[in-house]
């Protein structure tokens, strides 16, 4: 069987920013570098911190715990992973609760992708047709 990513009943993913995007390839290669499956089993669902969560943005999610040997190496794979550390973060929350699981995020306070002036004219720019 080819280990891959799966995600649990009910979790939804309404919205992926760049960012998420970034978090799903590293648990992807997380994946396949360490021949596991891994559930996310939070995307943008679920009760969190509030409206203004990385979750309800599509910038952070879950990953279930109960059901690796070894978390701690997942967890370091994932981090590995997750180029541009400046921007990203990954943690065991709830440790030894029914509740603990992998999170991933954005890292507070961060844009992913930058909105550094050249890249918002680029955008501008070709959403106007102006070069």
């Amino acid at each position: 069987m080819i280990p891959c990513v799966r995600v649990k009943e009910g979790a939804e993913f309404s919205v992926i920013a760049p960012g998420g995007f970034v978090i799903l390839a590293a648990i992807q290669l997380t994946v396949e570098s360490l021949g596991h499956d891994l559930t996310i089993t939070s995307g943008t669902d679920g009760e969190h911190s509030g409206p203004n969560d990385p979750h309800h943005r599509g910038e952070a999610y879950d990953i279930r715990t109960n059901d690796l040997t070894d978390k701690e190496a997942v967890l370091e794979q994932i981090q590995k992973n997750l180029y541009g550390e400046e921007h990203f973060f990954a943690f065991i929350e709830d440790p030894g609760t029914p509740n603990e699981h992998i999170h991933c995020q954005i890292k507070r306070g961060t844009v992913y992708p930058s909105d550094s002036p050249s890249n918002v004219e680029s955008v501008r720019d070709a959403l106007t047709g102006e070069t």
